[in-house]
């Protein structure tokens, strides 16, 4: 029958601890465990102090650092309170830990002895078996409710110190749980979570119980090759296509299908036909481009080098006189006037892979050509149409200078009748004071007319 849990704001009121005397909480630690281990709200105390960690007192029926040796606790109250009163009741039944001995005063060891204890970081025989009796006196903690559904889940196991080992009844419950679970389709991540065990530990059960594959093991599922391809190549250039995928160490690595592949040498069979025979490399020019008529295998470049060898000329004598003028071969003029698209379907269709690859480099090099052709002609048709623009532009400007009024000034309009250069001239000849720059005083001015008028003179 499934415990009532005591919502968190009542709970309090009825603890036995709240009408006990100030003795209570000044007593031993012993003394409040009997306390605790008959109030009927243990569990809910307990949680409370797991969540607000009081340095100091006994709640729960355990001290602060037995709280903390506790493990992860499930994210809801109701399945942390169940679990709690279990873990509790557990560590109730553990005999209590007898006051330490007088010890005795150890006998003088050799040193060498004890040089080699500490280089082996080996443990006494003692501390081995204190280890292995504290094991055997944790029980697995049964299935607890959660959430007051009927779905029953085990309470996480306590966590174990370095190098204990489980005796072969806690074994025989642990692997009760985790087949228990299997059954139920748990994901492998909860049950190590709420166990604590490892997953080795788990897969060994399954097989040991002939229990299925889980089909629900906690990883997304795998996704085809076509998918993942897809979405982590991107195309650029003339034909060329780039990885945007995950790298390691330099290295290109496509997960798809639940396997690690090499995306070079997936492309590379996709368009070939066959696995690669040795390293792929790309041979277009661009080192990471990944396209599969780029790239070439051991078996390619071999072809291509003993292509290269058969196809260079021999060395013809030369001849110091000629009789005939050599004409071209049928085969080669059939061949110039082939249609460009006729020569092109003929080399993807040809059975030698590097005629392929003459063919597929063909078509990237005439989709370039396009391209670059496209962008000649609209940029000659933009600079005629900006030469014309600015010739008219230009025109536009003459004719509005010539509309436009000229602005005249009010100095302007006033016309002098003297030279600045003659009047400083007469007023030197004359010993007429004069600035020999900027404007000529209205005195001397005045005197250079009268002089003038006069018939000259001073």
């Amino acid at each position: 029958m499934t415990a009532v849990v005591v919502p968190e704001a009542e709970w309090r009121a009825l603890a036995l601890c709240g009408s006990a005397d100030e003795a209570f909480f000044k007593a031993a630690p012993d003394v409040a465990k009997q306390t605790c281990r008959r109030c009927p709200v243990r569990g809910e105390c307990l949680y409370d102090a797991v969540q607000a960690d009081p340095p100091i007192g006994v709640w729960g029926g355990l001290t602060r650092n037995e709280r903390q040796r506790l493990p992860e606790l499930p994210s809801s109250r109701t399945a942390a309170v169940a679990s709690l009163r279990l873990l509790a009741a557990v560590a109730d039944t553990r005999p209590p830990t007898p006051a330490p001995a007088t010890p005795r005063p150890e006998k003088a060891k050799p040193a060498a002895a004890k040089r080699a204890r500490r280089a082996t970081g080996k443990r006494s025989t003692s501390q081995t078996k204190t280890r292995r009796k504290q094991a055997r006196a944790v029980t697995p903690a049964a299935p607890a409710v959660v959430d007051g559904a009927s779905v029953t889940v085990p309470v996480p196991a306590p966590r174990q110190a370095p190098g204990v080992r489980y005796t072969p009844e806690q074994r025989a419950a642990y692997e009760r749980l985790i087949v228990e679970l299997l059954r139920k389709h748990v994901p492998y991540s909860q049950i190590i979570k709420q166990l604590g065990v490892s997953a080795p530990t788990i897969v060994r059960v399954r097989q040991k119980y002939g229990l299925p594959r889980s089909i629900n093991t906690g990883r997304s599922p795998a996704r085809p090759r076509a998918e993942v391809l897809a979405e982590t190549t991107e195309p650029y250039g003339d034909g060329h296509t780039r990885w945007t995928g995950h790298v390691y160490r330099r290295s290109l690595v496509l997960h798809a299908e639940g396997l690690r592949l090499n995306p070079r040498r997936v492309l590379f069979e996709q368009h070939h036909g066959r696995p690669p025979v040795g390293p792929v490399r790309s041979n277009c020019g661009e080192q990471h481009c990944i396209t599969g008529a780029h790239l070439t295998d051991h078996t390619l470049r071999t072809a291509t080098r003993k292509g290269k060898r058969a196809r260079r000329p021999k060395p013809v004598p030369e001849r110091t006189t000629t009789t005939m003028t050599a004409q071209p071969s049928i085969a080669a003029a059939t061949a110039e006037a082939l249609p460009v698209d006729q020569l092109l379907e003929w080399g993807d269709a040809h059975t030698d892979p590097e005629v392929q690859d003459q063919a597929a480099r063909a078509r990237a090099a005439l989709v370039g050509l396009r391209r670059r052709h496209a962008a000649d002609a609209e940029l000659t048709a933009i600079t005629s149409e900006a030469e014309e623009l600015e010739q008219r532009l230009a025109e536009l400007r003459t004719r509005q200078a010539e509309l436009t009024p000229a602005k005249t000034t009010k100095k302007s309009s006033v016309r002098r009748d003297y030279e600045p250069a003659t009047v400083r001239a007469w007023a030197k000849d004359n010993g007429v004071d004069c600035p020999a720059t900027g404007r000529v005083p209205k005195k001397v001015v005045e005197a250079w007319r009268k002089a003038t008028q006069n018939g000259g003179g001073a």
